[in-house]
């Protein structure tokens, strides 16, 4: 038995916001060894969500 599916039920993804990693290593201050583990893990290009869940950043110290 087949349906019919009404393809304007559905609406459209919203596109994913794909991030160069250098860049996003450099505007958020992470030093090298952090850039190179996540060129090693994504390659050159990353999604805003992937890079900030494998990022880890030092303490930030109390004032």
């Amino acid at each position: 038995m087949t349906h019919h599916i009404d393809n304007r039920q559905f609406t459209p993804r919203q596109p994913r916001h794909v991030l160069d990693v250098i860049e996003h290593c450099r505007r958020n201050g992470l030093d090298k060894a952090e850039e190179r583990k996540l060129l090693r893990l994504f390659g050159r290009f990353a999604s805003r969500h992937e890079l900030q869940m494998n990022t880890k950043r030092p303490p930030v110290s109390p004032r």
